[in-house]
């Protein structure tokens, strides 16, 4: 007949080592003003905690890079909504911040909301349009009714003089008074050297394109007074004014963010001579 065999008696957990575990105090949460921003917040716990950006990318697994371009808001700089949102989740638990309260905070505050990329590239002379109610449609029509009727009424009541002409010396026939000749439109373009990524942002924010090109790519922008490049790289894109190089978009390396397309100059026959010495 099998006996039982005795066991060891099974010493208990050590008191004095659970006590120091329970007197072990968390960590309070850091105190964050609720009228910050997002990326304040973000950049205030980390300095609360003690962290350095590179300290932090070592524990969670993500580039200082992309920490730093959250805590700027600078959404330019992330690989995609999906990504940011991933990074700025992890970012906030380490940080002991309520990781819902910020991503809310942070897509409403930050151009997240809207689709990442453009997929294809758009005409840069057309905007998208907005749907208007048939009530503005309407009373634009009006509007419009009354001004080519009031100028028909005027020009019936004060005809204007007749243009006299003149011959130039050149031969050819202009009216006297008549205002120069428009420039021609001059065209810009953005050759890519490398694969990289690039954005045109319109005056009023629209963004025209945004993706990656490759080397050898050309995207021709609007050349018109507000529009902008962005890019990750500048010294990855060529730029031509009228067919004349223009230079790179930016050094190489760093990242564009916001150069003006119409003070892009094409480089003189100076520079032209010593890029090709």
């Amino acid at each position: 007949m099998l006996q039982p065999v005795p066991t060891e008696p099974q010493g208990e957990p050590d008191q004095t080592d659970m006590r120091a575990q329970r007197t072990i105090p968390a960590a309070p949460p850091p105190s964050l003003d609720p009228a910050w921003r997002a990326g304040r917040k973000l950049s205030e716990a980390r300095r609360q905690r003690g962290w350095s950006l590179e300290e932090v990318a070592d524990r969670i697994r993500i580039r200082r890079e992309f920490l730093a371009a959250l805590e700027e808001m600078n959404v330019k700089l992330l690989p995609g909504k999906a990504y940011a949102l991933a990074f700025l989740r992890s970012y906030a638990r380490e940080l002991g911040i309520d990781e819902h309260a910020i991503v809310d905070q942070f897509q409403d505050e930050s151009a997240l909301t809207r689709e990442d990329a453009v997929k294809q590239l758009r005409n840069p002379t057309s905007k998208p349009r907005r749907e208007r109610p048939w009530m503005w449609a309407a009373g634009l029509v009006v509007v419009a009714g009354l001004f080519v009727g009031w100028r028909a009424w005027d020009v019936n009541r004060n005809p204007e003089p007749e243009v006299a002409t003149a011959v130039a010396p050149s031969g050819v026939s202009v009216a006297q008074g008549a205002s120069q000749p428009v420039t021609a439109r001059r065209i810009v373009e953005v050759r890519a050297i490398t694969e990289a990524w690039l954005e045109a942002r319109g005056p009023d924010g629209t963004v025209f394109l945004s993706r990656t090109l490759q080397a050898g790519d050309v995207y021709r922008p609007d050349a018109s007074p507000g529009w902008t490049l962005h890019a990750r790289d500048g010294g990855a894109f060529e730029l031509f004014v009228d067919g004349t190089p223009a230079g790179p978009l930016g050094t190489l390396g760093m990242p564009v963010l916001g150069r003006s397309i119409d003070e892009i100059q094409p480089m003189t026959q100076a520079q032209l001579s010593a890029q090709r010495s």
